[in-house]
């Protein structure tokens, strides 16, 4: 196992939300997969880097994530219509 080192608590953190993002990412895209928008993956992502940026992170990769979900989502809603 690979040993990870922080210079300070800030980096640790924010390694931390980075890879909180990645897994919920990771979570949402069986939901993608099968043609079924993640929107409860969307709005994690969105109150993940809410928090982030409240508490002075960086969460741009957050918010990549958040953002590629939003535009997946949109685009499978308008394919199925009202189903």
């Amino acid at each position: 196992m690979t040993t990870l080192t922080f210079n300070t608590k800030q980096e640790f953190l924010q390694s931390a939300f980075n890879e909180v993002a990645r897994i919920v990412s990771e979570h949402g895209q069986s939901c993608l997969d099968a043609f079924v928008p993640a929107f409860s993956t969307e709005q994690c992502l969105e109150h993940l880097a809410l928090v982030a940026s409240e508490w002075a992170y960086d969460y741009s990769v957050i918010d990549t994530y958040g953002q590629l979900y939003k535009i997946s989502n949109a685009e499978l809603k308008e394919e199925m219509g009202d189903c």
